[in-house]
C-alpha cells in the first residue's frame, strides 16, 4: 500500500449535548508523514478491519437528488479529476467534509464526535479515498496538535462509520450507460447504525446511497456462496447444496418483503456445516461473509432482493416420462457456449459442460446397457 496523503481532525461533540460554536472542530493544518510507521499502521489496521465481522459494508453510490446528496459528493469528484492532486486540495477536501459532518452532528442530539481519519492511498494498484471515525479509548483526549504519536490511543477494535470511494469503479461508473449503472458501486460505507438514528449523520454527510446495486448482489450471492465452499476441501463437496439453499432463502425474503441479509448467510453457513468441528465451523462461517462483504465481491451486508435477479436464479423444471431436468434459468442459452444450450429448430436440449463425474456415470450406464444387450443400435 502507497500512502498520498492522511490527515486527521477531530469533531467535538458530546451526546445529549448542544456543539459549542466556534469549538465543533479541532484542526490539523498539514498532512501526516506518509512514511511514519504509526501512521502506515493505522491505515492498514482501518483497511483490515473494514468488511470484516462487525465491520460489515454497505455498497452503493452517491445520492443524486440535489437536496439530498449535499456538497460533498461533488468536492470528491473534483477532487478526482485532479492529476494528482496536492496536498493542499488533500486538505481543503478535508476540511469541506468535516463542516458537513459538523452541520449534520449538530441536527441530532444523540450524535457524538470522534478523530476522523482522512486517507488518500493505493492498494493492488487502485486510488482510494478513505474516510472514517474512531473513538478514542476511554479517558483519553488527545493533544491539539494531533501529532501521530497519538494515533495509538485511538480504538481500533472497531469502525465507527467509514465511507471509502474506488477511484477505478468510479470513474467506470461515470462513463456507464444508465442501464448499466444499475448494477455498478464505486462507494463502500460502514455505519453502526441507520440514517434515522445517533450516528447516521456520518452517512448523511457524506451523502451515500446504499441499496443501488441489489440486482447485481441478487444474482451473485448464490455464485459467490458456491465459489467459497469450493476453495475449502472440507466443505467443498456441499456447495451446490449450501448455493440451492441460499437461493430458497432470497426467494424466501422477497415473498416475505424482507431484505436479504449476510449475517442469515452466516448463520446458514454454520448450521449447514455440521460436517467439520465446531472451530473450523465458526472461522469459515465467519470467513464467507468477510469473502461476499470483500471490496472485490461487493455484496451489501443487506440489501432488498431484486425480482429480475431473483428470476434468474430460479430454476426450470420438468418430470417427464422417466426423466426429469432441473436447472437455474442463468445456465440456459441458445448458443454453443451455454452451459445448457436449447435447440429451437429440433426442439432438443444439449449440457454442454457436464462434469467429469457425471460423464463417467453415463458413460459407466452406457456400457452396462451395451454389456446386457439393451442397446438401441440392435
Amino acid at each position: 500500500m502507497t500512502l498520498n496523503n492522511v490527515i486527521v481532525h477531530e469533531l467535538l461533540k458530546e451526546a445529549k449535548k448542544p456543539m459549542v460554536p466556534g469549538k465543533r472542530m479541532k484542526f490539523r493544518d498539514t498532512t501526516l508523514d506518509s512514511s511514519n510507521a504509526i501512521v502506515l499502521k493505522l491505515i492498514n489496521e482501518i483497511n483490515g478491519l473494514y468488511g470484516k465481522k462487525g465491520n460489515s459494508a454497505y455498497y452503493g453510490v452517491f445520492k443524486e437528488e440535489l437536496t439530498e446528496r449535499g456538497p460533498v459528493p461533488d468536492a470528491i469528484e473534483s477532487y478526482t479529476c485532479l492529476v494528482p492532486p496536492s496536498s493542499q486540495d488533500f486538505i481543503d477536501l478535508s476540511v469541506g467534509i468535516m463542516n458537513k459532518l459538523a452541520d449534520e452532528a449538530e441536527k441530532q442530539p444523540w450524535s457524538s464526535g470522534g478523530v476522523i481519519v482522512f486517507a488518500d492511498y493505493v492498494r493492488d494498484g487502485i486510488n482510494f479515498f478513505l474516510v472514517t471515525m474512531i473513538k478514542q479509548k476511554e479517558g483519553i483526549r488527545l493533544s491539539s496538535k494531533l501529532e501521530p504519536e497519538l494515533l495509538e490511543q485511538l480504538d481500533l477494535t472497531k469502525i465507527n462509520q467509514a465511507a471509502r470511494i474506488n477511484f477505478d469503479k468510479f470513474l467506470k461508473y461515470q462513463n456507464s450507460s444508465a442501464i448499466d449503472k444499475q448494477d455498478l458501486s464505486y462507494l463502500s460505507f460502514i455505519s453502526t447504525t441507520t440514517q434515522q438514528t445517533a450516528s447516521g449523520y456520518f452517512i448523511l454527510a457524506l451523502g451515500c446511497d446504499k441499496g443501488i446495486t441489489s440486482n447485481n448482489a441478487t444474482k451473485s450471492l448464490p455464485t459467490e456462496v458456491m465459489r467459497f465452499f469450493g476453495k475449502h476441501n472440507e466443505i467443498k463437496n456441499h456447495s451446490r447444496d449450501f448455493k440451492n439453499d441460499v437461493i430458497n432463502y432470497i426467494n424466501h425474503q422477497f415473498e416475505s418483503k424482507k431484505p436479504a441479509k449476510l449475517s442469515d448467510i452466516s448463520a446458514m453457513a454454520y448450521k449447514h456445516m455440521t460436517y467439520v468441528d465446531e472451530q473450523t465451523r465458526e472461522k469459515l462461517s465467519n470467513d464467507l461473509v468477510t469473502y461476499l462483504n470483500s471490496e472485490e465481491v461487493r455484496i451489501p451486508v443487506e440489501f432488498n432482493v431484486s425480482r429480475s435477479g431473483l428470476n434468474q436464479l430460479l430454476n426450470i423444471k420438468y418430470k417427464g416420462d422417466g426423466y426429469s431436468f432441473n436447472f437455474e434459468k442463468a445456465l440456459l442459452g441458445t448458443t454453443g457456449d451455454a452451459d445448457i444450450c436449447y435447440n429451437a429448430e429440433n426442439e432438443s436440449l444439449t449440457f454442454t459442460k457436464l462434469p467429469k463425474d457425471a460423464v463417467q456415470s453415463i458413460e459407466r450406464a452406457l456400457k452396462e446397457k451395451s454389456q446386457t444387450g439393451d442397446g438401441d443400435d440392435e
